[in-house]
């Protein structure tokens, strides 16, 4: 059996930057016979399988702390999550390369249709991922004349979009015959989000439900998810807010330019470039609108479809670049 002194030797020899993060600042070996080795920076944790005083596989343990579990493995194009529990050689390791990026194509397809199906998406919205689990209700009865508060833990579904997160509700109906439907029954806007806590775990606990909570303007959301390490879960949804915020200030920004640019501004402009017109073509019906002399806006009135000065200028201004 190897001593703890000697397999920080060997990691360090094998990895003299982690493989995850790249840090060149060593290792902490832990366990009763120094089963284990972890990154001083990003926290990763491998179980270590050694021989002949050399390490010969890796297990992923415990997910990093800052969020590149959800990076994507350049060989295989799966997040780094996917080998949590994995035996696997230290050439993998060592050739490991992260895209740091988050594949949504692939956590979407953890989407089922029955969930999807439930949600009436928003204007843009793109549904992420969910998790499967149960969320804390609390529950107030009057029991001999004293109110008494209890929790009731509701099954469902966390369901994650580029908008929200949404709770649907699992419900079971009928007496003979069981029907399970899914009902949304509450939402949180991702802008509102303030904080989000949880469970961290292993290898070995992968698969039971961890205790998630999520703060917004109302207070305290708790929830207990399958596959929901906080290692994974606030990166995921973290990713998503960012995206979120991107979007409304992309709208802000449009919002603003609706009122500085109007078609007096649009006119000019055109001649400038050499283009003259006097009639505007409906890009909802083609008909014909005479092209308005101010304003920032116009109106069909064949299709009452709303035309912005702002729209035209982009198709205009791809067309003289």
């Amino acid at each position: 059996m190897l001593p703890k002194q000697r397999l920080i030797e060997l990691m360090q020899e094998e990895f003299p930057k982690c493989p995850v993060c790249g840090s060149t600042n060593g290792y902490e070996v832990s366990g009763l016979v120094g089963k284990y080795a972890r990154c001083r920076t990003c926290m990763t944790k491998w179980q270590l399988f050694a021989q002949n005083q050399k390490i010969l596989e890796l297990t992923l343990h415990e997910l990093p702390k800052d969020g590149s579990s959800l990076y994507t493995i350049t060989s295989t194009k799966t997040p780094l999550f996917t080998i949590i529990g994995a035996r696997l050689p230290t050439g993998f390791w060592k050739n490991l390369r992260l895209d740091k990026e988050v594949n949504w194509d692939f956590l979407s397809k953890n989407i089922s249709e029955d969930v999807s199906k439930a949600v009436i998406a928003e204007k843009e919205e793109k549904l992420l991922h969910q998790w499967e689990g149960s969320r804390a209700v609390l529950e107030t009865k009057v029991v001999k004349g004293n109110t008494v508060e209890t929790t009731k833990w509701e099954p469902g579904f966390l369901l994650l979009s580029t908008q929200r997160l949404l709770w649907l509700e699992r419900r079971v109906s009928g007496l003979l015959k069981k029907v399970t439907s899914l009902l949304v029954v509450y939402e949180i806007p991702l802008r509102e989000i303030r904080g989000i806590s949880g469970d961290s775990g292993d290898s070995r606990n992968w698969h039971s439900p961890k205790n998630i909570s999520v703060v917004d303007n109302k207070g305290k959301n708790t929830f207990l998810l399958q596959y929901a390490f906080l290692e994974l879960f606030k990166p995921i949804t973290g990713n998503a807010i960012e995206i979120r915020r991107k979007e409304i200030e992309a709208e802000k920004k449009k919002e603003r330019l609706h009122v500085m640019l109007d078609f007096s501004f649009l006119k000019t402009y055109m001649e400038k470039g050499g283009i003259i017109m006097q009639v505007l073509k409906c890009p909802e019906c083609g008909a014909t609108i005479e092209f308005p002399k101010s304003g920032t806006e116009t109106t069909c009135s064949h299709c009452g479809k709303t035309i912005y000065a702002q729209d035209i200028f982009e198709k205009v201004k791809s067309l003289l670049e």
